[in-house]
C-alpha cells in the first residue's frame, strides 16, 4: 500500500521567529485571539513583516472551540484584505481556525463538514500557512488535522485533509513563556494522547511510531518540570518540540477513542480539550488492551521506553495506564469526570447525548477495539467514577 508522510518545514530554538524574515511575499493576515493578542506575541511577528516591507493585517476573533460561524468571520477578513500568507499565532483553536479559514478563503463553496482526506483542496492558490504555537499541547502546527463545532448542534466534529498541513511551523519558547501552570498541565496530557494514540492506531506506521516514542519520553522527562517551574525555558522548548512530533505521529496515523470521549466530553461537559483527552487515556489503554493483543503489544512497548519491563503486555498496559494516572496526580489534573467538577446531575443529564455523539465521532474508527453505545455508556460511568477499565 502506498503511504505518506506529511509535515511541515519545522523551524525550533530560541529565537526561531527571526525566521519570518526569510518569506517571500508582500502580505500577511495574522489570525490570532484577543488573549494571545494582549500578551503581544502577534505584534512581535507584525514587527518583523512590516520591517520587510510587507503590509499586514491582524484578525483576533477566535474563540476557544471554534464554531463554523467564527471560522466564516475569520475567512472574509482574508477575503477583504487579500494576503499571500496566513500566519496563526496561539494555541489549537486559533490554529484550527485559520486551517479552516484558509480552505474557505482558496474557496469559498465548500462544505467545512464535508472535508474528508481523500477530497482535493487545490489550496495555496492564493495563500500559504504559517502556524506559531503558543501552547505545547495540539501540535496543529504539525498536523493535517481541524477540529470545528458546529453552531447549531454543539457538536465538534475532525477532519483531516493532506493539504492542510502548515507550510511552516515555528516552535519559539519564548511564545509559551507565559502558558499558566493549569494549561501548561492540560496541553502536556494532550501531547501524551496524541503521541500514544498514534502508536496504537489502526493506521499507525513505521514513521509515525518514531515519532510516537520519542514524543512519549519527552513528555515523562519534561511535563513535571514545566508545570512546577514555569521559567524553565528548557522545559518549555522540550515540550514544545514534544507537541510537534506528537502532531506529525498522530496526523499521519489518527488518533483514536481517548480523543472521541475527549471531543465529546467537551461538546457535552464544556471540558477543557487537553484535560479531557489525557483523562480518558488511561481508560483506553486499558479498554483496548483487554482485547486486542495487537495493542497490548504496543502499549507494552511504549510502557518500556518509560521504564516499565513487564513481559506480559495485559499486565504492562495497565502499569503503563496507573503511570499515566501518577504523573497526573503530579501535576494536579483530575483522573475522572467527577474530579473534573461535573456533577452527578449534570453527567447523567448529558450521558444520552455525549454516547451519541461520540459514536458520530470520526476518531473511534481508527481505534484498535470496536465499541458500541451500550459499551460506551459503561465506559463513560467508570470514567465517572474513576473506575480501572475491566470490561
Amino acid at each position: 500500500m502506498v503511504w505518506w508522510f506529511s509535515v511541515p518545514k519545522v523551524v525550533f530554538g530560541e529565537d526561531a521567529l527571526s525566521d519570518l524574515e526569510r518569506l517571500v511575499g508582500n502580505k500577511a493576515m495574522i489570525i490570532t485571539d484577543s488573549v494571545v493578542h494582549s500578551l503581544g506575541y502577534p505584534d512581535r511577528v507584525r514587527e518583523i513583516l512590516e520591517n520587510n516591507g510587507w503590509s499586514v493585517d491582524m484578525w483576533d476573533d477566535t474563540i476557544p472551540d471554534p464554531p463554523v460561524s467564527v471560522v466564516k468571520d475569520a475567512a472574509r477578513a482574508l477575503t477583504d484584505f487579500a494576503p499571500d500568507w496566513i500566519i496563526a499565532v496561539g494555541g489549537g483553536s486559533v490554529m484550527d481556525t485559520a486551517k479552516a479559514a484558509w480552505i474557505l478563503y482558496e474557496h469559498p463553496d465548500i462544505d467545512l463538514a464535508a472535508v474528508n482526506p481523500l477530497q482535493p483542496l487545490d489550496l495555496r492558490q492564493r495563500a500559504r500557512l504559517v502556524c506559531i504555537p503558543t501552547t505545547a499541547g495540539t501540535g496543529s502546527e504539525a498536523t493535517k488535522a481541524i477540529v470545528i463545532k458546529d453552531d447549531e448542534t454543539g457538536r465538534k466534529f475532525a477532519t483531516s485533509n493532506e493539504e492542510l498541513t502548515p507550510d511552516i511551523a515555528i516552535l519559539d519558547p519564548e511564545f509559551v513563556k507565559a502558558l499558566p501552570k493549569t494549561l501548561t498541565a492540560y496541553t502536556g496530557l494532550d501531547v501524551l494522547t496524541h503521541a500514544v494514540e498514534g502508536y496504537v492506531s489502526v493506521w499507525k506506521n513505521d514513521f509515525s511510531d518514531t515519532c510516537s516514542i520519542k514524543a512519549v519520553t519527552m513528555v515523562f522527562q519534561w511535563l513535571l518540570k514545566s508545570v512546577r517551574d514555569l521559567d524553565d525555558l528548557e522545559a518549555r522548548e522540550k515540550m514544545l518540540v514534544a507537541a510537534n512530533l506528537a502532531g506529525m505521529s498522530f496526523s499521519n496515523s489518527q488518533v483514536a477513542l481517548a480523543h472521541s470521549l475527549g471531543h465529546c466530553m467537551g461538546s457535552v461537559y464544556h471540558l477543557q480539550h487537553g484535560l479531557a483527552v489525557g483523562l480518558a487515556l488511561p481508560y483506553t489503554i486499558e479498554y483496548n488492551a483487554a482485547e486486542s493483543k495487537e495493542a497490548a503489544g504496543h502499549y507494552q512497548e511504549l510502557a518500556s521506553f518509560i521504564g516499565i519491563h513487564e513481559d506480559d503486555p495485559v499486565k504492562a498496559s495497565r502499569e503503563f495506564a496507573m503511570k499515566i494516572r501518577e504523573l497526573q496526580r503530579e501535576i494536579e489534573a483530575p483522573t475522572s469526570i467527577k474530579d473534573a467538577g461535573i456533577p452527578e446531575t449534570d453527567f447523567q443529564d448529558g450521558l444520552e447525548k455525549v454516547v451519541d455523539f461520540t459514536m458520530m465521532d470520526s476518531s473511534i474508527t481508527m481505534n484498535p477495539r470496536d465499541i458500541d453505545s451500550e459499551g460506551l455508556k459503561r465506559f463513560y460511568q467508570y470514567m465517572f467514577e474513576g473506575k480501572p477499565i475491566d470490561f
